[in-house]
């Protein structure tokens, strides 16, 4: 158990390395979603008055907030997949990847172990900041509670699955660039189904359950906005999906992780790019 705990400490001390690294982009990236969300917030739900041409640019707080809720599980997504993906491939193209194989922990332990608290870290930062400067041009309010700790707590576990999935395809194909972010664009475009925003058809409400980010964002708005239990079972961000998804995509992430990093040792291309 302490030779456990060791590596696992020394993963996370290495991801919080690799994060500290990254800080000016971080800071970089942070007026741009600012932006995008002061940008959006007056466009979403005014489809007809789009269409008309009578929009009125103006910000109104229940959208902002709506849009926050979808805006926080969205950012860890992107720093637990798409950073963990530059990150493996960054260990393949310098040939330090074997370096996972000398430590007593699963590979897939510790490849996913130092990227979450990572994100998490990232990812509180990233929405702190994006909240005290939105919420400068509009209120924002919240139901807060302890609560919304569950669904919270079952997305980071969700997000680290498909982070998984897309190691197990870096290993075997190294240059998945575009279909990392496409996933992550589907991810966030079903979830807004979540939300009453937009008005989806029925079949893209249906599909948006089994995708990881809708059941997670959902409970979060019955939580934080629509005052309802988190342990309401079924219907949008329902308990049974919410369980299902934090329990499924882990599932098929280690697997995947297993798969592909299988597939790469044997073609003895583990290492090269």
């Amino acid at each position: 158990m302490t030779r456990f705990l060791t590596a696992l400490g020394n993963e996370v001390s290495k991801g919080l390395l690799f994060a500290w690294s990254e800080r000016l982009q971080i800071a970089l990236e942070l007026p741009f979603f600012i932006v995008f969300i002061l940008l959006l917030g007056p466009m979403l739900g005014s489809g007809r008055q789009i269409a008309a041409g009578h929009l009125s640019w103006t910000l109104s707080s229940s959208r902002i907030s709506l849009l926050m809720i979808a805006f926080v599980p969205a950012m860890f997504f992107y720093f637990q997949a798409v950073k963990l993906f530059w990150r493996l491939l960054g260990e393949i193209q310098s040939g330090t990847i074997e370096q996972v194989y000398l430590s007593p922990l699963p590979s897939w332990l510790v490849v996913a172990a130092g990227r979450v608290v990572a994100a998490l870290i990232e990812s509180a930062l990233v929405a702190a900041g994006t909240y005290g400067i939105v919420s400068a041009f509009v209120p924002l309010h919240y139901h807060w509670t302890a609560a919304a700790l569950l669904p919270l707590a079952l997305i980071v576990v969700t997000g680290t699955g498909v982070s998984l999935i897309i190691a197990g395809m870096t290993l075997v194909w190294k240059r998945v660039q575009m279909l990392n972010d496409s996933i992550m664009v589907a991810v966030m475009i079903f979830s807004a189904g979540a939300l009453p925003l937009l008005t989806v058809p029925g079949w893209m409400a249906g599909i948006g359950h089994i995708f990881p980010l809708t059941a997670g964002v959902g409970s979060l708005y019955g939580a934080l906005i629509g005052h309802r239990p988190v342990t309401a079972l079924w219907g949008t961000g329902g308990l049974v999906w919410l369980l299902a998804t934090a329990t499924a995509y882990p599932a098929a992430g280690i697997l995947a992780f297993r798969l592909g990093e299988r597939t790469a040792r044997n073609r003895g291309t583990l290492a090269r790019y």
